[in-house]
């Protein structure tokens, strides 16, 4: 083992002398740190820089030292340094010289092929939720009108309606998600869960166990289980085989608003009183992992998100993004002391004249995460940087939805326009155009087809289809 060492540490050093040979990144302690009155004006907005060469230098001594890379999660270990930093310096004619993103679509930079785009009117009431199908061909919608419309994403067209005498829901339709195999889950505010096949419109119903309207669901990977929650104040998983309830997770003292599955099994919700529990969906049991205070107000926002660079490495597993009605966006580490601990508080979306709640939160390919408020902007989180605050937009009105394609966030507002932003290609991420996707608040973002297809749906009852090449 001592050799083995021996034979590492070697390794580290001719990597580190090589590095200084050839002009690369500096050593860890060659400069030291200036003094605060020694550091330019605003170095704070450059340290970026410093911080990116640090981790480059900090993951060659990891894999010099015979340290895998490969963590035993399932999260996919992608960071802006690894895949963007290797794309051509090729941007759109109105932004020469910012990074290009060869995986997606050139037209994400310079605008949809048809900026009119391709609208399908479905119904006269607002769409509230939306779900695209496993091969992104279809997206399908709920409305308030107590129905579900597919919508074939490519050509803009209504394919299918889900709602008859014997069939579907009775109230709103609060919540849909789509299995691996094409099938979807419906929830509603009858307090009524619907599984439809993926041919024809006819539905099953999962066992009634909601005493209340169901406001999310989510799907386990393999679409075995599926996770409801409602306004009964209850968490409860189903199998989508047998149709059953097999656990009912109880311990809110609010009706649960949020849910977020994460990919190594951990269960997230939050309520109407601020308060997130953390459960074991894998194991099944019934008492919650952790139970934490997330906000003054409702949990408007959860999302897991992956860790990037140094802390994929070493650490590896999900992140937990919060969101509360308080505007406050928090991250949340539950690999610490087993129950979970806040590694960060962000006043993202706090303004000297009151807060906006959060109303959704995204991640890019290259790690950064994205928040959007009802204070009409957009945040930007670096994890590389301690979560801090690398840039803020302008959306102009309430931010309702979020879609990332690779570096691009797509966000929805109230007025119905989508704007659409580079958020990895650029240091201080920037807004490219906006579409006048719908003429109300636009609730809904899907995207499919390998990023070239985008919808947008919301208030006005429709379906608005954009193509990208």
């Amino acid at each position: 083992m001592v050799d083995d060492k021996k034979a590492a540490l070697a390794r580290l050093k001719a990597s580190r002398q090589s590095r200084r040979a050839e002009g690369g990144a500096p050593e860890w302690n060659a400069t030291p740190e200036p003094t605060a009155a020694a550091r330019p004006k605003h170095s704070a907005a450059t340290s970026h820089r410093d911080n990116d060469a640090y981790m480059a230098l900090m993951e060659d001594g990891v894999r010099a030292m015979g340290i895998s890379d490969q963590s035993t999660s399932n999260t996919p270990k992608t960071s802006r340094s690894d895949h963007l930093g290797t794309l051509p310096r090729e941007g759109p004619a109105n932004s020469p010289g910012e990074l290009v993103d060869p995986a997606i679509p050139r037209g994400w930079y310079d605008g949809p092929v048809d900026a009119a785009g391709v609208r399908v009117a479905l119904t006269d009431q607002p769409i509230c939720v939306g779900s695209v199908n496993p091969r992104g061909t279809h997206l399908v919608v709920g409305s308030t009108d107590h129905a579900l419309y597919e919508v074939r994403l490519a050509t803009g067209t209504k394919t299918r309606t889900f709602h008859s005498d014997a069939y579907g829901h009775r109230e709103w339709v609060s919540c849909v998600k789509h299995l691996p195999d094409g099938r979807f889950v419906s929830g509603g505010m009858d307090g009524k869960l619907c599984v439809w096949n993926e041919i024809g419109a006819r539905c099953v119903e999962l066992g009634r166990g909601h005493s209340g309207s169901v406001a999310k669901v989510e799907v386990s990977r393999d679409g075995s289980v599926c996770v409801s929650a409602g306004y009964d104040k209850t968490v409860r998983c189903w199998s989508t085989k047998t149709r059953r309830e097999t656990a009912s997770l109880e311990g809110h003292g609010a009706p649960v608003l949020e849910l977020a599955w994460s990919s190594d099994g951990g269960l997230a919700s939050g309520d109407r009183d601020g308060r997130m529990f953390l459960w074991d969906a894998q194991s099944g049991k019934k008492d919650a992992v952790g139970k934490r205070k997330a906000c003054e107000g409702h949990v408007t926002a959860l999302a897991w998100t992956r860790r990037v660079g140094y802390e994929a490495v070493m650490r590896g597993g999900d992140v937990l993004v919060s969101g509360g009605q308080d505007g406050v966006v928090k991250v949340w580490d539950f690999r610490i002391a087993g129950k979970g601990a806040c590694v960060a508080a962000i006043e993202a979306h706090v303004r000297k004249n009151g807060s906006g709640a959060v109303g959704d939160v995204c991640q890019t390919r290259g790690g950064r995460i994205v928040t959007g408020g009802a204070d009409g902007r957009l945040a930007v989180l670096d994890p590389r940087m301690g979560y801090a605050t690398v840039g803020k937009m302008g959306a102009g009105d309430f931010v309702y939805s979020l879609r990332s394609v690779g570096p691009i966030v797509v966000c929805g507002t109230g007025a119905g326009a989508a704007h659409v932003s580079d958020v990895d290609g650029r240091d201080e991420p920037a807004v490219l155009y906006a579409l006048g996707a719908n003429k109300a608040a636009v609730r809904v973002l899907a995207t499919g087809g390998s990023g070239r297809h985008l919808a947008c749906a919301g208030d006005d009852g429709s379906v608005m289809c954009y193509a990208f090449d």
